[in-house]
């Protein structure tokens, strides 16, 4: 044995439990960073999805879509109103007061949704006489105590 050096199972032995807690801990800080990793990973994931929620939300053709929705339920209000007024539909007045109480509520709710550029002014004053955050407002013709 020339030239070779003398190790000793107890010289090895000594090194392993030296350097295991070195291990150990590298491991365990490997695994912190993998984690911290994996949960930043999920929280840009929800931010970004947020974000473009938003984008979509404020975006032009979702805008435009909401007036125009806003649009087509005011007339369909008007539409029931004229019904409601008939004396033909006496059986179904209270049917249509609350079918109209429904669609007034869809064009407060969109109403509530406009950002950016205001609505026009047609739909602006309809939305300030009959709705309040986004809901028919208590005191509007449209209103009917207990319709959801």
């Amino acid at each position: 044995m020339t030239g070779q050096p003398d190790i000793a199972a107890g010289t090895v032995w000594a090194a392993f439990w030296r350097w295991f807690g070195v291990g150990v801990g590298v491991l365990a800080l490997l695994g912190l960073l993998i984690w911290g990793g994996w949960q930043a990973g999920w929280w840009f994931s929800n931010a970004n999805a947020t974000r473009q929620n938003q984008q979509i939300q404020n975006g032009a053709s979702n805008q435009e879509t909401l007036r125009a929705q806003i649009t087509s339920k005011i007339a369909d209000v008007a539409e029931l109103t004229t019904q409601i007024a008939d004396p033909a539909n006496s059986p179904m007045k209270s049917a249509l007061k609350a079918q109209r109480m429904a669609i007034a509520g869809i064009a407060c709710s969109d109403a509530a949704q406009i950002t950016g550029v205001p609505l026009r002014s047609g739909q602006a004053r309809w939305v300030k006489q009959n709705c309040l955050a986004g809901a028919v407002r208590p005191g509007s013709p449209f209103y009917q105590a207990g319709t959801p």
